[in-house]
């Protein structure tokens, strides 16, 4: 559950600080939101620039369809970035295990914002967006990236073993995209190239650094919450 502590570090920072995750000198006045019905014009980009990331990589990407990304978008379940009009960045969320887990997922940024900050923005939201909605999931994530690692450790996730993930078969069929899934079934699910880590709630420490990694981008929460004016929506 977002703490009193969160609130306040945040006010804090919006006396006290312009928006130092909006725009400088040097960098782009990202508008980033919770995405809807208006931005479903971005999906084959999106998917585009996924594919494009995990050809670059040479590592894991689950692959996702149209239709599946638009649903996010319609459910309030996806976060876009965008450079003016431009298609900057992107993310979803999704539930599982009887919404007692939740997943930030499919985090891009396009190759000529990277080094904006633009994934811990999106992030912010995203992480946001989970602990707003179902304040007692635990939020887990599967990852090869070092980057990602790193902006998970910020979030007060810890590496666990895939044995303390979700047993949802919902989640797990969705790795068959991936091209190291063959790791996966060979070693009956018990580890990939992906390293599972967790946030779970119930942790002082992870609540801690959440809380002060959220902080850092002032009005992330009211950003959110005017996308919900009659509230969250029942999944």
């Amino acid at each position: 559950m977002l703490s009193e502590r969160y609130y306040n570090k945040g006010e804090n920072r919006r006396k006290n600080t312009k928006n130092r995750m909006g725009k400088t000198d040097n960098k782009p006045d990202f508008t980033i939101v919770v995405a809807g019905d208006e931005h479903l014009g971005y999906v084959d980009e999106i998917l585009k620039t996924i594919s494009d990331a995990a050809k670059v990589r040479g590592t894991g990407i689950a692959k996702r369809n149209p239709g599946y990304v638009k649903q996010k978008m319609r459910e309030g379940k996806a976060v876009i970035a965008l450079d003016g009009e431009k298609f900057a960045g992107f993310s979803y969320i999704e539930t599982w295990g009887g919404k007692h887990y939740v997943t930030t997922s499919g985090l891009i940024v396009r190759d000529e914002y990277r080094g904006c900050g633009l994934s811990r923005r999106i992030k912010h939201m995203t992480f946001s967006l989970a602990r707003l909605r179902w304040p007692q999931a635990k939020i887990f994530s599967l990852t090869s990236g070092a980057a990602v690692m790193k902006l998970n450790t910020d979030h007060g996730y810890v590496p666990v073993t895939f044995a303390q993930l979700t047993d949802d078969e919902a989640f797990w069929r969705g790795c068959e995209g991936c091209i190291n899934h063959d790791i996966l079934d060979r070693t009956g699910r018990r580890y990939c190239v992906c390293t599972g880590m967790l946030y779970d709630p119930e942790r002082a420490r992870s609540v801690r650094d959440a809380d002060e990694e959220i902080a850092k981008d002032p009005g992330v929460v009211e950003r959110i919450m005017a996308a919900f004016p009659n509230g969250f929506p029942e999944d």
